[in-house]
């Protein structure tokens, strides 16, 4: 995932040492309540949460930021300068971003949402309650929300490279060939195979075999275009998907990455005209087995998967196969030791 930075406090809200005890006591009253109720705690969010509390402080009232920095500061009623009404709107703004860092950082919908409740009766107990209540609630959509787009990219991102993996490849695949099949345009798929991956991980340790990979992805993001895909199928295995690229067009692209210093790889290369329009599944193993024939061709003969598995499921039959006498089966031509 892309690291996240957040958003600097504004000068005009620079806290004084009294504003850093209220939010430190509303912080430390907030994972009190979370604590004593059983709530589920998300990864480490202290950052992230202090910046939340701070930004909710700017964005409130003055009579209402009066009562909760007395409440949570150990002491009465503080007062506070009047705010001017046109900062009010990008006080909140600035409420907004913090809140998407914060649900972005937990990346539990459910966890923000059962949080931010507490925090909620936190806030709104008593005299202008409900103005900061409003004010959470506001949070609890936005950091909800961040949470939940947290989610689905990690469902649809590979953890060590950071591209797409097979689940949004599939996604992505089908999206393409409909936009293909109605617009009658080509598309192209590369499959790819990271060469020697396993001796590198055997002689130099698994780490190094991350950097291959990581080195292949950062390559290929440098030579493709903004609209092309970069998917890891796992293992060593990655997939490039062309919108409205030829097989030709593929070509000259593959060769490209190759002058651009990736790691050594194979290649084979589908597309969706020159295929007859097939399903994704089909137009992946189409260019799997191109790659292999291309493998054949320059390092000798090496079975392709689709030949690889069949022989496997072969060995597999013939171990199962009956044999009724009990003893032994040989070969016609074979004699007993």
């Amino acid at each position: 995932m892309p690291a996240r930075r957040l958003p600097a406090l504004a000068e005009s809200h620079l806290l004084t040492g009294q504003e850093v005890d209220a939010v430190r006591g509303l912080e430390g009253a907030w994972l009190g309540r979370i604590q004593a109720t059983g709530c589920a705690l998300g990864p480490a969010d202290d950052e992230e949460r202090f910046a939340m509390l701070v930004a909710l402080e700017a964005a409130a009232t003055a009579d209402a930021v009066a009562r909760v920095r007395g409440a949570f500061a150990g002491h009465g009623r503080e007062p506070v300068a009047p705010r001017a009404a046109s900062s009010v709107p990008q006080r909140r703004k600035a409420l907004e971003h913090a809140a998407a860092f914060w649900g972005a950082r937990v990346g539990s919908p459910n966890i923000v949402v059962e949080q931010m409740l507490l925090l909620r009766h936190l806030v709104s107990t008593g005299s202008d309650g409900e103005r900061l209540g409003r004010l959470v609630d506001k949070a609890t959509l936005v950091a909800t929300r961040s949470a939940t787009d947290e989610l689905q990219a990690a469902a649809f991102s590979d953890p060590l490279t950071g591209c797409s993996n097979r689940r949004a490849f599939e996604r992505d695949l089908e999206r393409e060939l409909a936009r293909c099949q109605r617009a009658e345009l080509d598309l192209s798929v590369v499959a790819l195979d990271v060469d020697g991956l396993k001796v590198v991980n055997d002689s130099e340790g698994h780490a190094a075999g991350d950097q291959v990979l990581l080195r292949l992805v950062e390559t290929l993001r440098r030579a493709l275009r903004g609209l092309d895909g970069v998917y890891r199928l796992g293992g060593d295995e990655f997939a490039v998907v062309l919108p409205d690229t030829t097989p030709d067009d593929a070509s000259v692209v593959m060769a490209r990455v190759e002058r651009m210093g990736a790691p050594s790889f194979s290649w084979g290369v589908a597309s969706y005209q020159s295929c007859g329009g097939p399903e994704p599944a089909v137009l992946l193993a189409i260019a799997d087995e191109a790659l292999y024939d291309r493998r054949r061709i320059t390092r000798g003969d090496e079975p392709s998967r689709a030949a690889r598995r069949s022989g496997t499921a072969d060995t597999a039959a013939s171990l199962e196969a009956p044999n009724h006498g009990g003893l032994p089966q040989l070969h016609p031509d074979a004699s007993p030791a």
